[in-house]
């Protein structure tokens, strides 16, 4: 069981990252993501909700300014929320099966799949339109986006299925036809996120293998720039201030990362 106490929060959008963390912390002994269309609750605490909550690439929820969205293995349920004391329950999408995980980028949607990456039009919040679908063979994939690329990891070896570890960079400029540019091998692969200092740098979680950072400013060149190995890497939040969260086997991490070649640990909430 994962503890933690918190006494204040400066805001929404900071208790947003820390429960994020938690929720992805408390599902990492699965191989597999499961539905936790609960995890609503946990979101609805402020009368006033206007912020775009920062989580991990392995949760199952997404919160942009007065929506919240959620995901259960094969639908995407949204929530108006702003008023938090009566959230109201606006539109189930179903999606079909092995849908994982969920992230928002400006007014699109992208659902990590089983199969691949969904694409959904949130240009009306309430009321969300799959538009195109990337595929690749069957494997557990959390996504991120920017507003060039969608980047995955496609884990095998677990009940997702399949047998292939990889990176994908994934262009999405035609938003219409995702097409995938790249793939870089990796060894035990989890979570993933942009830096928030750098749309040209991921930061991957490679499992066992540790804590890796890519460049992807060329593509057709992807420079591996960090390879942190003293942690089993599951999810990653890279913040401002050069604040990096990293969600690892046995606890939650921050690291000071100024100098990505020499990260300073800056705290440790271990798992209890």
């Amino acid at each position: 069981m994962f503890k933690i106490k918190l006494k204040t929060m400066k805001n929404l959008k900071q208790y947003i990252t820390i429960a994020a963390c938690a929720l992805v912390f408390m599902s990492c002994d699965k191989e597999d993501v499961k539905p936790a269309a609960e995890e609503a609750e946990l979101n609805t605490k402020n009368t006033t909700v206007n912020v775009t909550g920062d989580g991990g690439s392995l949760t199952q929820f997404a919160m942009v300014e007065d929506y919240l969205y959620t995901v259960d293995y094969k639908s995407i349920k949204v929530f108006d929320v702003s008023n938090s004391v009566n959230p109201i329950h606006v539109q189930t999408l179903n999606l079909g099966y092995g849908i994982e995980t969920i992230h928002a980028q400006e007014d699109y949607i992208f659902i990590g799949t089983s199969s691949g990456v969904k694409i959904l039009d949130a240009t009306d919040p309430e009321n969300l339109e799959e538009i195109s679908e990337f595929e690749h063979i069957t494997a557990c994939d959390p996504v991120v986006a920017n507003s060039n690329f969608a980047i995955s990891t496609i884990r095998g070896g677990t009940p997702c299925g399949g047998s292939i570890n990889e990176l994908d960079i994934i262009d999405i400029n035609d938003i219409m036809n995702p097409t995938l540019l790249k793939s870089e091998a990796l060894v035990n692969p989890y979570g993933l996120g942009f830096s928030s200092d750098d749309e040209n740098i991921i930061f991957v979680c490679d499992g066992h293998d540790g804590l890796k950072a890519f460049d992807i400013s060329d593509v057709e060149n992807t420079e591996l720039t960090m390879h942190y190995h003293d942690v089993i890497a599951r999810d990653v939040i890279s913040a401002e201030d050069n604040l990096l969260i990293v969600l690892g086997l046995n606890g939650i991490y921050q690291f000071d990362a100024s100098n990505m070649n020499e990260l300073v640990q800056k705290s440790f909430i271990p798992r209890q």
